[in-house]
């Protein structure tokens, strides 16, 4: 299949992409250029390691914590591979996921049990895996999900957490991950597992 062709015609219609985007870079540049005071113990930079064992999905999240019990946060998550075991055989969990939130902490910031909700777009393609039907789409929706940080020392955390969400998707299905054969297009709701943590978090 083409991506090119799915992403003029399906994809690219989706507008809250756009505002989603935005949103993001705004937080980012705030949380970048606010005043340098702001930064002790406030930010916090973490890496799921269970992302990277999702066939090598790269990501970053980014967290600032503007009350005692409250932190800002944005993040990425990042995979372009497509894995051929045989010369046959093709399966790819491929995604460009950006989301925006923030979590409450009951005791204090970068410590103990925590609650939160993003706002959330992902463009996917995955197939293969399961079967030979792949997917590929533009998701936007609300994921919720709470955790525990294990505080190691006043900048190390181990992040523990799991997220589920839900929304709406234009999506196009294919015979095959390799084949241009469309078997269905449209769009639906869904609620799927979203986020799996086992997370590094650097205190900053």
């Amino acid at each position: 299949m083409v991506d090119g062709e799915v992403r003029g015609g399906v994809c690219a219609s989706i507008t809250p992409v756009a505002r989603l985007r935005v949103s993001l870079f705004l937080l980012l540049g705030f949380l970048c250029c606010g005043p340098r005071a702001a930064y002790a113990q406030r930010l916090a930079l973490s890496q799921n390691l269970a992302d990277d064992l999702l066939l090598g999905t790269l990501n970053a999240e980014l967290q600032y914590s503007v009350h005692r019990s409250w932190t800002l946060g944005a993040g990425t998550r990042y995979n372009n591979w497509t894995w051929r075991p045989r010369q046959e055989d093709q399966f790819e969990a491929r995604q460009k996921t950006f989301y925006v939130g923030a979590r409450w902490w009951p005791w204090y910031t970068y410590s103990g049990w925590w609650a939160g909700g993003k706002l959330q777009y992902q463009e996917y393609n995955r197939g293969g895996l399961k079967g030979p039907e792949t997917e590929e789409g533009d998701a936007f929706g609300i994921s919720l999900g709470g955790g525990y940080a294990v505080h190691l020392n006043s900048w190390l955390n181990v992040d523990l957490g799991v997220f589920g969400w839900g929304g709406m998707t234009r999506y196009v299905t294919y015979a095959c991950p390799h084949c241009g054969q469309r078997t269905d297009a449209g769009t639906k709701s869904f609620f799927l597992p979203d986020e799996v943590r086992v997370a590094v978090q650097f205190i900053f």
